[in-house]
């Protein structure tokens, strides 16, 4: 495995084994200095999660089909309806409700991107490339 992690306020780093990438993952908050991550592999892809614990929002990119994808739940986790704006240091961003994870489901998503395991049953991906092309 060899990926670059890259998270907020701090500097790019090549890592070679999970356990930093898991570590700086679950330090994580939805407020203060570390709000984001991005895992990009030697191809160009890569996955992000902004937030922490209980309110993480997590996309890929996909280089081989030049698609961006937002996780989500079938069924929502969280208690609220309706879109929500959540801030986090790299701006703001409108979600529904099954778009919100929790970081044990966003750890198991980025070991699966590394190869190192199969993703989670219960995140599913939504094809949000369209929507993101729209607003640039």
């Amino acid at each position: 495995m060899k990926a670059i992690l890259d998270v907020e306020n701090k500097a790019p780093k090549e890592v070679s084994n999970f356990g930093a990438i898991e570590k700086s993952l679950r330090a994580l908050k939805s407020y203060g200095s570390q709000s984001f991550a991005i895992v990009t592999r030697p191809d160009g892809s890569y996955i992000q999660v902004a937030g922490g614990r209980f309110t993480c929002v997590l996309e890929m990119r996909s280089q081989s089909d030049q698609k961006h994808y937002r996780a989500h739940y079938d069924v929502p986790k969280v208690p609220f309806e309706g879109p929500q704006v959540l801030v986090f240091g790299g701006g703001q961003i409108t979600v529904n409700p099954d778009e919100i994870l929790f970081i044990d489901d966003v750890v198991n998503a980025f070991t699966a991107f590394l190869g190192l395991a199969t993703y989670p049953d219960n995140i599913v991906w939504r094809d949000v490339t369209e929507i993101l092309n729209s607003t640039q």
